[in-house]
């Protein structure tokens, strides 16, 4: 497919043009999809044997098309378009020398490519005009991958909750001193590569299948709201991230179970060591609700009310438009103080969907 025509009117006083399309051809070479219309309107017999001698030399590329010298009614863009055969139309002056800037000049004057079409072709060919004869990395266009919007992108896109709370609650699992942890559904491509890259072992439960075999990373397929394959007592560091707010909506294949985060949260519990931890995130906010199918929204004392029985708050921490704010309760016995913190933090503190993250530890058998 032809991509770009060159336009070149050809009179008496065109002597130029051979170097004009000799400078083409040196830059562009043999493997960039172009091809250069010569409407010639010469009268003289010498300018019309080097034209002739051009399109010869060169007529896998160059097409002559000759014209009437007195007819000066069409422009050559006009006639060039009948015989045009690329996407892209460029008027060249036969006295103008090709070289890399000409491109830029040339697709602003043709002004017939949108923004992102304008750039890839302008860095197209200033890539094969820089690349000379080296055959490292030619441009072939059959191996041509078109990206046309990175470059609008930034740097990297983050996901404010999951970004932030991945880092902060590895750093607290690995300064816990943590070398293995069992996991319930935190995202593999975050939290848990986190851990995996400190040599954290990690045996990770999650309801949807992993076609993946990761080192220092045992896989067990099955639902958090049942864990009666693992004894009471027997887990010393458990981890959840932002997974018990979908638990029980059916958005991950598991069945409808309005107590689904109840029942898991219990589960918790019930496995975890004395002496134990727990790592635990959800979605909290000014208002509990829930956003069917997605996900559940908290309000922080939910969670702390259902556990109180055995697990104990030891830190609180919110990520609010991309800032966490901590605070510590773990010389705080008093659970009617940690309710009137929670709820006024829910209050003042909140926007409607946040991330909070709970660290636990267990004080008693549940």
């Amino acid at each position: 497919m032809i991509e770009l025509s060159f336009f070149i009117e050809c009179n008496n006083d065109s002597y130029g043009i051979e170097t004009c399309i000799e400078s083409i051809v040196s830059l562009l070479r043999d493997y960039a999809l172009y091809e250069i219309i010569v409407i010639n309107r010469a009268t003289s017999e010498a300018i019309n044997q080097l034209i002739a001698d051009i399109e010869k030399r060169h007529s896998d590329i160059v097409l002559l098309v000759n014209c009437d010298a007195s007819s000066r009614d069409e422009d050559v863009t006009e006639i060039g378009l009948q015989y045009a055969n690329g996407t892209c139309f460029l008027k060249l002056d036969p006295k103008e020398i090709f070289e890399e800037k000409t491109i830029d000049r040339l697709l602003y004057d043709a002004n017939l490519i949108n923004e992102d079409e304008f750039k890839f072709l302008r860095d197209k060919y200033h890539y094969i005009i820089q690349s000379a004869e080296d055959a490292n990395f030619k441009y072939s266009v059959s191996e041509e991958q078109k990206c046309l919007n990175d470059h609008k992108e930034g740097a990297g896109n983050i996901d404010m909750h999951y970004f932030f709370q991945d880092i902060y609650v590895a750093q607290k699992v690995r300064n816990d001193g943590v070398e293995e942890i069992y996991d319930i559904g935190s995202r593999v491509d975050g939290y848990i590569s986190h851990l995996l890259s400190m040599n954290i072992k990690v045996t990770m439960i999650d309801v949807r299948p992993l076609p993946y075999e990761i080192e220092n990373l045992h896989f067990i397929q099955g639902n958090a709201t049942n864990l009666n394959d693992i004894p009471d007592g027997s887990i010393q560091f458990l981890s959840s991230l932002h997974a018990v707010e979908h638990f029980g909506l059916g958005r991950y294949g598991d069945p409808i179970d309005y107590d689904a985060w109840r029942k898991a949260l219990s589960e918790f519990a019930r496995v975890i060591a004395y002496n134990g931890k727990l790592y635990l995130s959800v979605p909290v906010g000014n208002r509990e609700t829930v956003k069917f199918n997605a996900h559940r929204i908290f309000s922080p004392y939910t969670i702390v009310s259902w556990l109180q029985n055995g697990m104990k708050l030891l830190e609180f921490s919110f990520i609010h438009n991309g800032k966490r704010n901590s605070i510590d309760f773990s010389h705080e016995e008093d659970i009617d103080v940690i309710k009137k913190v929670l709820q006024d933090t829910s209050r003042y503190a909140l926007g409607e969907y946040d991330c909070g993250i709970f660290i636990f530890e267990k004080r008693r058998l549940v």
